[in-house]
């Protein structure tokens, strides 16, 4: 974690880097490149490729251009093309050879971080490692199909290549030779000018000669205009924002520039702490390191950042001193003068829909601040009054200064706190006057928030309607009933404008006995009425056992009967309560673990006792 912080603070200073070699050498020239006519088509490329040092001559002091260049070298020569031995991917090696070392040393123990950092890349998979470096391959001459092959990957365009169909297959002569897994990448490559045929056949026509060798001097062309090609840039910084449906990234550089990205390419490889990830997993805040290819992103890799918080208010002042910026944001429900925060120098201003900058902020502004660590990396001014959609989850808090209301955002996948005012709140709930408590979990709502405090609340839920069995009320600030529909249990909450009706008759939460069959109406988790009556009738008269809880504002007695099973028995103002010794008692006599044995009777559908002995 600390380590790629460095590389974003000090090695590349959140700029856009243009990458080249690692450590620029002096010109070197060959004798054998020099003195050879036939390889003066090469000449540029060589003298190019061993000048940024990703290509070395022999001891002798020669090249070697005509000669063949085996698998391995070729895997090598793309990992170095690709930044493993550059600084600004130390960080990037060490997280390959965390997560891919096993796999390649098992298969090649002689180059771990290179082939390690091919499969970070997703440039290699296992059977490409076993097919150019394992020991039967890996001295093998690379052939021009399987050079094709690789320079596609390297490219990061596997997955075009794959769904390319050829429709042509005389553009070479010789095209039913290249071996059949490898004729759409032939063909990528050719019409993206990566590799090109070897000439003129007898008749005229184009030909590729899949089996030929690849030269040194050949191998040094192509990874030359592979590099020309990729032309790779790195843009480091913090994620300002995120569009998870678009793939849009915006990264605030650290030297107060904004750059962008959008992921479109299925092959743009995501890692986060190293580890295989999704768009989704990348968060505003997050140091990130996006490598381009082609223009496009190629690798993004990710690191959680500092915390995140977001302070709404009005800006109470304004300074700007020594380079340094201060913002005061004053609660504007609030006789407090407000908190004073320093502004990063890569801070985003969005000023009512447009881009802007320090200097376009007023005292007065409603503004959404996003302080990343201590400092303010995102300031958004919005007006007085905004609204806000999203999916009501809770209400936190007792409707103080520190009241909050919480929203799923579902296209985010995240939720948000939005602060409530202190004043009066406006709740409505499917166009009738509500209040907070009568929000429910599910409701979709629109917040109407002043100066960046709620103000207004809409809510709507989708009403449903069931039947079932009711099988336990919970008396609360914020009753429950669960209820058991198509043999799962759903819990609903009650509110005072729940309706309330007991075999046919209106009545209260008080009225109601697990065991009854209930026909709901519900918003969401909350009920908007419940219609019960009794759904049986036994003829049972007597049960007895051991009291397990009493609740006596339900008038409820739960029993542990003969067998162990549980009894439910109610009592009622006309229950008579005794003690064994003929004595009489109230139901404040009866507490857990005493045994009694009541008469009554189930015709009402649940049993209600006509007189209770307490042992």
């Amino acid at each position: 974690m600390m380590k790629f912080k460095r590389i974003i603070a000090s090695a590349l200073c959140g700029a856009v880097i243009a990458m080249s070699a690692a450590v620029p050498v002096l010109a070197k020239t060959f004798p054998d490149v020099e003195g050879d006519a036939s390889v003066s088509w090469a000449k540029a490329s060589i003298n190019s490729m061993t000048d940024k040092g990703y290509i070395k001559g022999y001891e002798d002091g020669n090249f070697k251009p005509q000669q063949a260049i085996t698998k391995v070298e070729a895997l090598l020569l793309m990992s170095r093309i690709m930044g493993v031995d550059e600084q600004d991917y130390e960080m990037s090696v060490d997280w390959a050879a965390e997560n891919y070392e096993d796999t390649v040393t098992a298969v090649n123990s002689q180059y771990p971080s290179e082939l390690s950092y091919l499969m970070y890349l997703n440039v290699l998979n296992l059977t490409d490692l076993r097919n150019y470096a394992s020991s039967a391959n890996v001295n093998t001459s690379l052939l021009r199909w399987q050079a094709a092959y690789l320079m596609v990957k390297l490219a990061g365009k596997d997955s075009d290549a794959q769904q390319l169909e050829i429709k042509d297959k005389s553009v070479y002569s010789d095209f039913d030779k290249i071996p059949a897994e490898a004729q759409k990448y032939v063909v990528y490559a050719t019409n993206s000018n990566i590799m090109n045929g070897m000439g003129k056949d007898e008749n005229g026509k184009d030909y590729f000669s899949p089996d030929t060798t690849l030269t040194r001097a050949q191998m040094a062309v192509l990874l030359d205009r592979m590099i020309t090609m990729l032309g790779r840039t790195a843009t480091l910084g913090t994620v300002s924002s995120i569009d998870y449906e678009s793939g849009a990234i915006e990264i605030a550089t650290q030297d107060g520039r904004t750059e962008g990205c959008e992921i479109e390419n299925i092959d743009t490889v995501i890692k986060f702490d190293g580890k295989d990830a999704k768009i989704d997993d990348i968060e505003k805040g997050d140091e990130i390191m996006v490598t381009f290819t082609n223009d496009a992103p190629r690798l993004i890799e990710a690191i959680a950042g500092q915390a995140v918080e977001t302070v709404y208010g009005v800006i109470g002042q304004l300074s700007e001193s020594g380079g340094r910026q201060q913002i005061i944001i004053r609660d504007p429900e609030s006789d407090d003068k407000g908190t004073t925060y320093n502004v990063s120098a890569s801070c985003v201003y969005n000023i009512k829909g447009a881009r802007g900058t320090f200097k376009d902020l007023k005292v007065g502004n409603n503004i959404e601040a996003v302080l990343t660590g201590d400092s303010i990396t995102s300031v958004t001014v919005n007006e007085k009054e905004t609204t806000v959609t999203g999916v009501f989850e809770s209400v936190q808090g007792d409707n103080s200064s520190d009241s909050y209301i919480v929203l799923y955002d579902e296209k985010a996948d995240k939720t948000t706190n939005y602060q409530l005012s202190t004043g009066n709140i406006s709740v409505k709930r499917n166009g009738a006057i509500a209040n907070l408590r009568d929000l429910s979990r599910g409701d979709s709502v629109t917040l109407t928030m002043t100066n960046g405090r709620v103000t207004e609340i809409s809510a709507k839920s989708d009403t449903a309607e069931h039947v079932g069995t009711i099988r336990e009320i919970v008396l609360s600030d914020k009753p429950e009933i669960t209820i058991e529909i198509d043999g799962k249990n759903q819990t609903y909450y009650m509110s005072t404008a729940t309706k309330v009706k007991v075999n046919n008759v209106d009545g209260t939460i008080y009225d109601l006995r697990p065991g009854n069959s209930a026909s709901i109406v519900v918003d969401g988790s909350m009920l908007s009425s419940i219609e019960s009556s009794a759904t049986a009738t036994y003829g049972k008269t007597s049960v007895s056992g051991k009291v397990q809880s009493v609740n006596n504002t339900l008038k409820v007695i739960s029993l542990q009967g003969v067998g162990g099973a549980t009894e439910t028995v109610y009592y009622d103002a006309s229950t008579t309560f005794l003690k064994s010794n003929g004595k009489s008692a109230t139901a404040k006599d009866i507490v857990a673990g005493s045994n009694v044995s009541v008469t009554g009777s189930d015709t009402t559908g649940y049993f209600v006792a006509t007189i209770i002995i307490i042992d």
